[in-house]
């Protein structure tokens, strides 16, 4: 089965938008393609799943892209062909069941304001950030900071185990569900781990989204955090976390942003 993937890979230049106002992710238009349909995988960027904005794509917007199922990874091409607004590749899946795309952008490094990276801060509920700020007298100074973006996706085109979605993959930083997310219905409850480093990250704020509707939790000391997802359709769970970067002079701030999307099962 070939499955066509559209990456609409807003890794532009955001030099004149906050970072906070834009999400990368990986999805899917059909998440539950037949045997022999392709199914398009899109990436994007955007302030609202699943709908993408604008993007400037450069040679080399993406380190690391795979596509894994129940018996691990599949060869998949490095190379996307740019069509308008989307970037394309195919990928050819080998038998039904469930799989997850992976991608991390690559890293890049963003200046701002002292004022603008406290806003930036403050959306993202990274009050801790904002504390260590102040409390070292540098709320208004300018800030560099180093991002980097981890996505995932969870789609299936039929039956097969769905174990392997609720182990990590091996990203820097990455949500692992603890049960397949595909078999998930509306009206239950998702639950969560966020790694960083493979580390849980505990006190966390992680959203989910879909289109206009927003629940919100906190992980807890293990890193686990439990969502309702209370409406049918495709929903992106999605966080920002950040840790001071050593070892660099002039960059003071990493940040990971971490997303993984699905697609509620059907009734």
């Amino acid at each position: 089965m070939r499955i066509r993937c559209v990456l609409c890979v807003a890794v532009a230049s955001l030099a004149t938008v906050p970072l906070s106002a834009h999400d990368f992710w990986l999805a899917t238009a059909n998440w539950r393609p037949a045997a022999g349909v392709p199914v398009t995988i899109t990436a994007g960027l955007g302030e609202r799943f699943p709908t993408p904005t604008g993007f400037k794509p450069r040679p080399d917007w993406f380190d690391h892209w795979q596509v894994i199922g129940a018996s691990g990874a599949i060869a998949v091409t490095p190379a996307f062909q740019l069509s308008e607004l989307v970037m394309t590749t195919e990928v050819v899946l080998p038998s039904p069941g469930a799989y997850v795309g992976v991608m991390r952008v690559t890293p890049r490094i963003e200046q701002m304001q002292g004022s603008e990276f406290t806003e930036y801060l403050k959306e993202e509920g990274l009050h801790r950030i904002i504390a260590a700020r102040q409390a070292a007298g540098v709320s208004d100074q300018p800030v560099k900071e180093q991002y980097a973006r981890y996505a995932k996706t969870a789609f299936r085109n039929g039956v097969g185990s769905g174990a392997h979605l609720t182990r990590p993959v091996g990203l820097k930083a990455e949500f692992v569900p603890t049960t397949d997310p595909t078999s998930l219905r509306a009206g239950e409850s998702l639950t969560l781990r966020l790694l960083a480093d493979g580390r849980p990250v505990g006190s966390q704020t992680v959203a989910a989204v879909s289109d206009a509707m927003s629940v919100t939790g906190k992980t807890n000391s293990d890193g686990h955090v439990t969502l309702k997802i209370d409406r049918e359709g495709p929903w992106l769970i999605r966080t920002v976390h950040m840790v001071p970067l050593t070892g660099s002079p002039e960059v003071e701030w990493e940040s990971y942003w971490i997303t993984l999307s699905f697609h509620t099962a059907p009734r």
